[in-house]
């Protein structure tokens, strides 16, 4: 008896090891299943991102969906729109129309839905004189307008009408309409002559875009306000706040517009808007009228675009959308693009909807490409420079899952057919691409290569203690130091030479000349003059054998 009760325990013991070791099994293979499942969590997790299915030569991007009974993905892709719209900005570094016909299809490839264009002077204005020499003729337009039809873009014209129009108030013919003597920024919004002369410019590109369904009016930055002779009159008459100033000419902007144009809906940025009270607000209606574009550069939108922003503008807008960027907001004068800079702005921009995706819903995204700070300012990153960035974003924002920025940038160096991952590759002038304006991109940032090096060289010893102005100015210094200090120097200033003409080449595919003189005489010109006064100084200082006696004065 005793013999049978140890056989039977000794059989429960085994079925309970095989039995728990089944579970290990089981619980091991689970855990590391669940490794390849997507993760919802966009601030951390690294998403399933399934690449096989996305565009053919003729296609734009598309993306294989992960099967999820998750709602909270279909909540953000409604919060998010689906409009995805690229800025061109044309206040410098004009394209040429034959580089659209390139560029269009490539933007409806990425998963672009639109372009919003910018005209600023190079709009054929035949109303008043402010076309720019390098302005584009009625053909030219008409041409733009063509290529974007066949990629079956949206197009919306920006005309600005309150801030930013330096082009036009630089002009002696029209420095009476400035809101400030002093400065070309705003427009006087309490002149006659100020509204016919807006009013004539909105006519002329409705004209010249029929059948556009929206209209940028701009209305972004309009530091000075309720100044002039005629707005002090004007605000003691009503009783206005200057805010009041700016809410009534925004409202006699997009009135005029709905009101001779119905069927064309007018957007607006939304800056102006944030710090004006509800109860102000909501006396305006602009509910009816306008769609603001609102906008934010950073990496952490939230810390600027707070709760009670979001519960003002839910309650004043049926009709909203958000502006992100993909150049222009590194720095004004930057010359190559900081992708992972710009994908943190959308990445930011898509955790802020998610959050509030149950009351927030926008008609689309603006993905903007500054191509000057303001008029007067220096070209910061040329359009094809920023090509791969643009390429991240859209994919980024068009994708079902968001992905982490190896997966993207590997997306994006198909998309732009690159031998070698242009955001991962330390020099990407190692990396060869072909996409629109890939020649200038690869030059342009070969160049920066060069400047990076030329600033190492002179932040070295050598440089520092035996190439000073004083050391050339004296015609005195160690030889020795002198060859070491400057032997590289030699190389890379003929390194610019040779750059320079590289991007002259690759600039007149794209741009006019005017173009390429300014970013050179920007950007090369000064590194030029500096390196060749430092070879010039390096012949003289060693053709010395001898030297005097110190004080040198």
């Amino acid at each position: 008896m005793a013999n049978i009760c140890k056989q039977l325990k000794g059989r429960r013991v085994l079925q309970f090891c095989l039995l728990a070791t089944g579970l290990v099994i089981f619980a091991v293979f689970y855990n590391k299943t669940r490794l390849l499942l997507p993760e919802d969590d966009i601030e951390g997790g690294s998403d399933y991102f399934d690449t096989r299915g996305y565009a053919k030569a003729d296609q734009h991007v598309y993306f294989n969906k992960e099967t999820s009974s998750d709602k909270s993905a279909n909540k953000l892709k409604e919060a998010l729109g689906s409009h995805r719209i690229v800025h061109l900005d044309l206040k410098g570094a004009v394209p040429k129309v034959s580089y659209f016909s390139q560029l269009f299809p490539f933007i409806r490839k990425l998963g672009g839905t639109g372009i919003l264009i910018e005209y600023e002077d190079t709009f054929p204005y035949l109303s008043a004189d402010i076309a720019g020499g390098h302005a584009y003729s009625k053909n030219d337009i008409e041409e733009i307008l063509r290529y974007a039809n066949e990629s079956q873009l949206t197009v919306i014209p920006l005309i600005q009408t309150f801030g930013h129009l330096e082009f036009a108030l630089k002009l002696e013919t029209y420095k009476h309409l400035r809101e400030s003597k002093k400065y070309p920024q705003a427009i006087c919004p309490s002149k006659n002559e100020s509204l016919k002369f807006l009013y004539n410019m909105i006519d002329e590109v409705i004209d010249l875009h029929k059948g556009i369904e929206y209209l940028h009016i701009g209305c972004d930055e309009v530091y000075q306000l309720g100044l002039c002779q005629d707005c002090q009159t004007k605000l003691l008459a009503e009783s206005w706040s200057p805010q009041e100033l700016f809410l009534d000419h925004l409202s006699r902007m997009a009135k005029y517009i709905k009101q001779k144009y119905p069927s064309v809906n007018v957007l607006v940025w939304d800056d102006e808007l944030r710090n004006i009270p509800l109860e102000v607000l909501t006396t305006w209606k602009l509910g009816h009228i306008v769609e603001p574009v609102v906008w934010k550069y950073t990496g952490d939108v939230e810390a600027d675009l707070h709760e009670g922003i979001w519960r003002k503008y839910t309650k004043l807008f049926p009709r909203m959308w958000f502006a992100t960027a993909f150049k222009g907001a590194k720095s004004p004068d930057a010359i190559t693009n900081s992708i992972s800079l710009y994908l943190e702005n959308h990445r930011s921009w898509v955790k802020l909807i998610k959050k509030y995706s149950q009351t927030l819903k926008f008609q689309g995204g603006i993905l903007t490409g500054w191509q000057r700070y303001d008029h007067f300012a220096v070209l910061c990153e040329l359009l094809p420079v920023s090509i791969p960035s643009l390429a991240v974003n859209l994919i980024y924002l068009g994708s079902d899952s968001k992905s982490d920025l190896v997966e993207l940038t590997s997306i994006a160096q198909t998309m732009c057919r690159c031998d070698s991952n242009p955001v991962l590759t330390l020099n990407n002038y190692l990396v060869h691409c072909v996409f629109p304006g890939s020649r200038l991109f690869h030059a342009i940032s070969h160049l920066s290569q060069v400047f990076e090096q030329i600033d190492i060289l002179k932040k070295s010893s050598p440089y520092k203690g035996w190439l000073t102005l004083y050391n050339r100015n004296h015609s005195f210094s160690a030889p020795s130091h002198v060859e070491e200090a400057s032997n590289e120097l030699v190389s890379l200033y003929s390194d610019v030479l040779s750059l320079e003409r590289d991007i002259e080449e690759a600039m007149d595919s794209i741009y006019k000349a005017d173009t390429f003189v300014e970013w050179s005489s920007t950007y090369i010109q000064p590194v030029k003059d500096e390196l060749r006064a430092v070879v010039q100084a390096r012949d003289r200082l060693l053709a010395v054998d001898s030297w005097p006696k110190r004080p040198l004065e």
